[in-house]
């Protein structure tokens, strides 16, 4: 640098001034050139593209219509012309609200030309808009006059292409408007992360394109904020800086990624896999809820296809796969049931866990030490191990044959209640695909002394434990007075000595298997007409596992005969070398039904899928018990005519055990958690946080001037109206003034007093610190406002370097 000249820039490397309006600065500049350079608009192109390919991967609406192609292939195109129209609006002299209104106005007419085009196959536009108008009426009808889930896609594909066309305009008009990247990469990163949480589709692919996109877009940024600061010092070679800085931090994000990688492969621990697991399982909770609403989702989620959650919606559509789930090998060889999860409560569509309560249990403990679920009697039970080698689980909840005893991981083991009845159990440390484990159980002797019989069951009587109650339960409205009908008379075709739970449990069955009519399909959409599932499964007689499983509990119920729901998988296949393979077609739904003083027994009532081992259970008849006589291997029960007492909440008026039904339970809110505690807990949160930024936005720094002055001058840079080198505090509390004109004189009074202090070494008295903190907070209030209401004023723009005579430039 010469002693009596600032060096200029060089005529290639010299720019337009930069200024705070970034609107009229680069006018007239895209498409020729952006001046953040292409790489950026790239990035931000492959940031929200990755986050659509990732969502159409998942496959969250099916096919679309004879091609049979994904519903959601429009959303890649939708992310694209977004962000590059956000970035050409960004580019333009226009008010941030004209610009959003134009690029929505755009997005509107692209989404219903691309949904009505996956929905219909109509060959003209006004056709398939016009199909696309009747599958919202559709919609409107079923969800808010019917009140019931509806199936059409049209306004989730709505939905989903909202988003996707919203993050990417966003994301392109804060980096090309305001140079920001990071609300973008945020929202971009938070809908990605929900997608992988959700689809049990492999995301890794996407997640590595999105951050590695995200980097380089905020490493691309950096630069541009750092050739600002350059351009003002007139630096020269400013090609070769910004080419190693690329270089640099290039290098940098591929020695990030590949280092992610290769921790991700070989890490031998995830401590913080089960805070993650919890919120998890809350995301799955809201995509499930938010379905209930919107509808359409028929895709594979975590579960899988929506097995082992909270809730389980009965869909009018179940799609198989031949996937491989897991693979195991049991101790005896002896295949059976796999069960994953029970639920307790059913509302005519959706059976629902309720009272859920979580205990962890260390390897190796007894996993049912908290549940009433223990056998009672351990004489007719065996132990066996089972070991299961995941493949795609889709999940953290793992399987067992049987009540599971123990597994050789941390477990969390969920109960309806604090010590209640077994729901399910997930490894703490999470399910990963390789990775076996162990568990323990004890199954049912197959014969023998011990082994269960029809005529033990049919003594077993019903004096039932209270905490049953929940599995006699039958909500207003979830079923018509068809199903009690249709179990009375299942019941009546019984001959009198054999109306008992057993032979009455065998009997529903057996009509639903077999002798009723019924048939086994996965598909019945359009046949329902949005009826409750039990009462459209008795007059359609078709329906899948979970219509003849649902229909099987709720007709018990109906006969005073508790009985549970319950999902996870069939036994699978049977390999050469004697493990079993169990795939996603083996993924099935079945009944269980309690008997006192000898648990829970499994019945299947639906019939076909033999090739993974689906058959009724059918129990020996066994010895004629006789009152008074032991049967093999255990004391006798006395007949239930003659010993059983029946709860009186039970009765319907039977004169014997054998007729009682269950009182319907009267209409109120299903049992579950107190809201009241909840609100409260979540209101003194909410004062808590206005508290705290009430006094946040009271607090002074500091009683020194330039403490003060620095601070505000931080707050301001965050918000994108940092300083700029050598302006002074005047000029600077004049161009915030301009920004916040009602702080404008409390700006200029800061700004003296940072002077007065700085250069006159004259500190404050009392009144003058007190009026230095009144107009601190107006302009931290000022200055805040700007994050929801961007400033519309011209600002000029800082004056170039300029040949001086005589002395040195400032730094």
């Amino acid at each position: 640098m010469n002693g009596n000249l600032v060096t200029q820039p060089d005529a290639k490397t010299a720019k337009k001034p930069w200024t705070d309006e970034p609107a009229k600065e680069n006018a007239r500049e895209l498409p020729l050139a952006p001046r953040e350079g292409w790489l950026t608009l790239i990035a931000v192109i492959v940031m929200v593209g990755a986050v659509a390919v990732a969502i159409d991967d998942a496959g969250w609406a099916g096919l679309a219509p004879l091609v049979k192609d994904s519903q959601t292939k429009f959303l890649p195109v939708a992310a694209l012309l977004s962000v590059l129209l956000g970035a050409w609006l960004a580019k333009r002299s226009i008010r941030p609200l004209r610009a959003h209104v134009v690029g929505s106005v755009a997005g509107a007419a692209f989404l219903l030309y691309a949904v009505s085009g996956s929905i219909s196959s109509t060959p003209s536009i006004i056709g398939r808009l016009h199909d696309l108008n009747l599958s919202v009426s559709a919609f409107v009808n079923e969800v808010f006059v019917q009140g019931a889930r509806s199936t059409e896609t049209s306004v989730f594909l709505l939905f989903m292409g909202a988003l996707v066309w919203g993050l990417g305009q966003f994301a392109a008009f804060t980096v090309f408007r305001r140079h920001q990247a990071a609300p973008g990469v945020i929202l971009a990163g938070l809908m990605i992360l929900i997608n992988v949480s959700l689809t049990i589709h492999e995301e890794y692919l996407h997640l590595v394109v999105f951050v590695l996109a995200a980097m380089l877009l905020v490493m691309r940024l950096n630069l541009f904020e750092q050739a600002k600061e350059w351009r003002s010092r007139g630096m020269r070679e400013f090609g070769d800086i910004s080419s190693s800085f690329v270089r640099n931090g290039a290098f940098m994000v591929a020695l990030t990624i590949v280092a992610s990688l290769v921790l991700a492969a070989n890490a031998s621990s995830a401590p913080l896999s089960h805070a993650w697991n919890n919120v998890d399982d809350q995301l799955l909770q809201v995509g499930y809820d938010v379905n209930r609403l919107l509808g359409g989702v028929s895709g594979a989620a975590r579960g899988p296809n929506i097995l082992f959650t909270p809730t389980e919606t009965i869909r009018d559509f179940w799609q198989s796969t031949t996937e491989e789930v897991f693979t195991a090998t049991v101790s005896d060889g002896v295949g059976r049931r796999w069960r994953g999860a029970t639920y307790d409560s059913f509302d005519g569509r959706t059976w629902s866990q309720l009272d859920r309560e979580t205990t962890i249990v260390n390897s190796g403990d007894n996993l049912l030490d908290q549940s009433v679920d223990a056998v009672a009697d351990p004489n007719s039970t065996i132990p066996i191990t089972a070991t299961v080698t995941p493949n795609d689980f889709g999940g953290d909840v793992f399987v067992s044959p049987a009540d599971a005893v123990s597994v050789d991981q941390s477990a969390e083991v969920l109960t309806s209640g604090a010590n209640g009845p077994f729901v399910d159990a997930k490894l703490s440390d999470g399910i990963q695909q390789g990775v076996p484990y162990t568990v323990a159980a004890d199954v049912r002797k197959p014969s023998g002394d011990g082994a269960l019989t029809g005529n033990l069951l049919a003594i077993a009587g019903t004096r039932y434990p209270d905490w049953v109650k929940r599995y006699l339960d039958i909500r207003p409205g979830s079923v018509s007075d068809t199903v009690a009908t249709t179990a009375q008379d299942i019941k009546a075709h019984l001959p009198l000595n054999k109306r008992d739970p057993y032979h009455v449990a065998e009997a529903v069955q057996d009509y639903l298997y077999s002798e009723g009519g019924f048939s086994y399909t996965t598909d019945v959409r359009g046949l329902c007409d949005n009826q409750n599932v039990v009462d459209c499964f008795l007059q359609i007689r078709k329906g899948y596992c979970e219509y003849f499983a649902t229909t099987m509990v709720m007709l018990l119920r109906e006969l005073g005969i508790p009985a549970r729901y319950v999902v996870g998988y069939l036994p699978g296949q049977q390999q050469s070398d004697g493990s079993w393979l169990v795939q996603r077609s083996a993924a099935h739904a079945w009944v269980e039904v309690y008997f006192p003083d000898h648990g829970w027994l499994e019945f299947d009532p639906t019939p076909g899928n033999t090739e993974n081992g689906q058959a009724p259970t059918h129990l020996p008849a066994g010895p004629q018990i006789i009152f008074g006589t032991p049967p093999p291997g255990g004391a006798a029960s006395p007949p239930a005519a003659l010993a059983t007492e029946c709860p009186e909440e039970l009765r319907r008026g039977a004169p014997d055990c054998g007729a009682i039904s269950p009182t319907v339970t009267p209409p109120a809110a299903p049992p579950g958690p107190s809201i009241v505690l909840p609100l409260a807990i979540g209101g003194l949160v909410l004062a808590a946080l206005i508290a705290l930024v009430a006094l946040a936005l009271r607090r002074v720094p500091s009683s020194e001037p330039e403490i003060v002055f620095n601070s505000l001058a931080r707050l301001a840079a965050r918000l994108g109206y940092g300083r700029q080198p050598a302006q002074t505090a005047y000029e600077y509390a004049d161009r915030l003034g301009r920004l916040v004109p009602v702080a404008a004189g409390d700006l200029q009074l800061i700004a003296t007093a940072k002077v007065q202090a700085t250069y006159g070494r004259m500190r404050p008295g009392d009144s003058a610190i007190a009026m230095l903190a009144t107009a601190y907070r107006h302009v931290r209030i000022g200055l805040l406002r700007l994050v929801v209401r961007r400033p519309h004023v011209s600002l000029p723009a800082r004056p170039r370097a300029t040949k001086t005579r005589g002395r040195r430039p400032r730094a």
